[in-house]
C-alpha cells in the first residue's frame, strides 16, 4: 500500500515535459499505525491523453490533451524511535 500512495503524492509534483526531463523529489511517508517511514524519490511528467473511441458519450477523457504521469523507486524504511 505504501507504493501506491507514494504514486499518489509524485502526480501531484510539478511535472516535467517529459520523463527523461523529470527532476527526482523525495517522498516521506509514514505508515499508519506504525512506527515506519517509507522513503522514495518521486517524478512526474506530462504526457498525451490515450486515444478514446468515437462514442456519442460525453466521456471525461475525451476533453484532455495530456495528462499527468509519475513513477517512484523505494529508497527505503526508517523505523522512528519510541519515546
Amino acid at each position: 500500500m505504501p507504493r501506491q500512495a507514494a504514486l499518489k503524492a509524485a502526480r501531484t509534483l510539478d511535472p516535467a515535459p517529459s520523463e527523461d526531463e523529470a527532476e527526482p523529489t523525495t517522498l516521506r511517508l509514514r505508515e499508519k499505525g506504525t512506527r515506519k517511514v517509507h522513503e522514495y524519490e518521486g517524478w512526474a511528467w506530462k504526457d498525451s491523453a490515450p486515444e478514446v473511441d468515437e462514442a456519442e458519450d460525453d466521456f471525461w477523457l475525451n476533453d484532455l490533451d495530456d495528462i499527468t504521469k509519475a513513477n517512484v523507486s523505494k529508497q527505503g524504511i526508517e523505523y522512528l524511535d519510541e519515546e
